[in-house]
């Protein structure tokens, strides 16, 4: 009877994983759960500030001299439970590479030193259906995770307000937010699925992952502003040009007939500003920008990088395994 049982728990690969690693994915679970809870009592906590601060009767503009301290405390407060949806969104944003790392190690290169693998490939699954589990099962559960822990901050937030505003291409906001988080996810499964079956010792493909996953991000989130057109605006020399609100800024100078000149070239306060741009020959300001209607269009550009990536890395993984297992 035991044997009949052990063979029926090791029938399907995904189901040994999952048997395998069910305290890390209880663990997980919790840790997920316990930063969802803490995403709702910051937008509790922001709601009660707010509500007491406008029932003394004050706001942040008001000049009476009673108010400046609750004012004070009031901005305060508020900063930093901004500062702690900042923290989290950066959580979010390494949350894949640290992924990757733990499906190259424990889940992929561990088997190989422990030699269980072999014990997988003599039941009724093929080594091709062991590393689909090893794909398909995480990157199941983590898009589900990583997905709503993305719409709940999304969602706080939004919800958060006060006098510190959040703006859609701040780090921590654009790359824990929309369809990135998701495939950031993938790709650092793929990627650690690939190096674990590549080196096959456990601490050097954890390491060789994490590295990996988070170059893509760090490399990704530098190139960001080169990844759809940007919009340039030109404007006279003093004609109150006005930023476009929410935007995204690139970059932005003065134009001459030969070149142009970088943007506090006449900031000092000694000088004419007018006068001075007119002496070095300035035709025209220039500002390049992405407005806010870039968001989604910035957003599926870097997905589908990143889905690239990890179709690469599957199928270099497949070709792998295809090689050790002859």
């Amino acid at each position: 009877m035991s044997t009949l049982t052990n063979v029926r728990t090791l029938r399907g690969p995904s189901r040994v994983l999952l048997r395998v690693h069910r305290r890390t994915l209880w663990a997980s679970g919790a840790v997920a759960a316990v930063a969802v809870v803490g995403m709702i009592v910051v937008v509790l906590l922001a709601d009660r500030l707010t509500g007491g601060f406008a029932d003394i009767g004050c706001t942040l503009n008001s000049s009476a001299e009673a108010c400046f301290q609750p004012a004070r405390d009031y901005s305060d407060r508020m900063l930093d439970l901004g500062r702690m949806l900042t923290y989290l969104g950066l959580a979010l944003i390494a949350l894949p590479a640290v992924i990757g790392a733990f499906v190259a190690g424990p889940m992929v290169a561990r088997e190989w030193e422990n030699n269980t693998v072999k014990l997988s490939w003599t039941q009724s699954s093929p080594p091709s259906a062991w590393l689909a589990g090893r794909l398909a099962v995480p990157a199941a559960l983590v898009v589900c995770g990583i997905t709503v822990l993305s719409a709940v901050l999304s969602w706080s937030r939004d919800r958060l307000g006060g006098p510190y505003p959040i703006f859609w291409h701040d780090v921590s906001v654009f790359g824990a937010s929309g369809t990135v988080p998701a495939a950031g996810a993938l790709m650092s499964i793929a990627i650690g699925t690939f190096v674990g079956l590549a080196l096959r010792r456990t601490v050097p493909a954890m390491a060789v992952s994490l590295f990996v996953s988070g170059l893509v991000t760090v490399v990704l989130g530098m190139l960001r502003d080169s990844l759809w057109p940007a919009v340039r605006d030109t404007f006279a020399p003093g004609d109150g040009y006005l930023w476009p609100d929410g935007a995204a800024i690139i970059e932005w100078g003065w134009a001459t007939n030969g070149g142009v000149l970088p943007a506090d070239i006449c900031a000092d306060a000694s000088v004419d500003h007018e006068v001075c741009l007119a002496e070095r020959g300035v035709t025209h300001g220039y500002l390049d920008h992405h407005p806010a209607s870039h968001y989604w269009p910035l957003q599926l550009v870097e997905t589908g990088i990143l889905l690239a990536l990890a179709a690469l890395a599957v199928f270099a993984a497949f070709r792998v395994l295809r090689r050790l297992h002859g």
